[in-house]
């Protein structure tokens, strides 16, 4: 993990989940308020047809030309706008209006403030550590990026997966399992952690492989140096799913999956001095008020 200075910006993307109530409102409102700044701002093209802004609305490649993105929902929200980036150079800011939040920095009530901050450059930069993966079937491959993390588990089927795991071309272990999980340090407080993994700081960089209700004596997570490369293998041919950051990428039966450290980076803005241990203790918290 490393940090960089911020930079003025001029061209905005907002990113809304739409699909949360307040959020549509809250996406309106904060467009007047860039238009009030002679901000530029762009909306996917969907969003923009749902908010019945379609002047707004943007590819691709338009919404590449940006200078930072503002997330407005929860940490899946951010991680969509990470995957829309495809590795591209672009802060992205969140503002929670999920539940517990970990990616996010913003909440509601320090939303203008932040945006302040944000159009003069007055934050800092996170990077963090992503995760490639590579899916073979056959004479075809698909390549992902994952913050989080990339899970390999089964299929339309009830059968336990088999899979053969190769670190740096060399045999490993073979699980019976439901699935496996492949997690950044970000992500060791996602699914990883579900699954009995360990949290680990973002300032640390390497890869959790964590078995998901392993039949198996070894059953614990392992921690992989960010610079091997794992594969997987299935010893029978099952459909499997492969997910990304939590969405459904593939599901068919695969030769291999191949997960090693990506060279892009995911960057995430940041407004506040404080460390990963005093993030978690509150982010804890959050999640215990909200389970009770």
């Amino acid at each position: 993990m490393a940090y960089i200075e911020g930079k003025a910006t001029g061209k905005i993307v907002i990113l809304p989940n739409l699909d949360k109530s307040e959020v549509p409102k809250m996406t309106l409102e904060l467009i007047s308020w860039f238009k009030a700044k002679r901000v530029e701002v762009l909306l996917l093209t969907e969003d923009a047809g749902r908010l019945g802004l379609d002047a707004l609305g943007a590819g691709l490649d338009e919404i590449l030309t940006s200078d930072a993105v503002v997330a407005l929902g929860g940490d899946g929200t951010i991680l969509r706008a990470v995957r829309m980036l495809k590795g591209a150079e672009i802060p992205v800011i969140g503002v929670n209006m999920g539940r517990v939040g970990f990616l996010s920095e913003v909440e509601p009530d320090e939303l203008y403030p932040a945006m302040e901050r944000l159009l003069s450059g007055d934050y800092i930069v996170d990077e963090r550590m992503m995760l490639e993966c590579k899916v073979r079937a056959g004479d075809c491959e698909n390549t992902y990026l994952a913050l989080n993390e990339i899970a390999i588990e089964r299929g339309h089927h009830q059968r336990m997966l088999e899979m053969d795991v190769y670190i740096n071309d060399i045999m490993f272990s073979k699980y019976t399992a439901n699935g496996l999980i492949f997690a950044t340090p970000t992500g060791s407080t996602a699914y990883s952690f579900s699954a009995g993994g360990p949290v680990v700081s973002p300032e640390n960089e390497l890869i959790l492989l964590a078995p998901v209700n392993p039949h198996s004596l070894f059953g614990r997570t392992m921690a992989l140096s960010a610079n091997d490369t794992a594969r997987v293998e299935l010893a029978k041919d099952l459909e499997v799913i492969v997910g990304v950051d939590g969405c459904l990428e593939f599901c068919a039966i695969f030769d291999s999956v191949e997960i090693r450290r990506a060279d892009s980076k995911a960057q995430l803005i940041k407004l506040k001095e404080q460390s990963f241990y005093t993030l978690f203790k509150i982010k804890l918290r959050v999640w215990d008020s909200w389970l009770r």
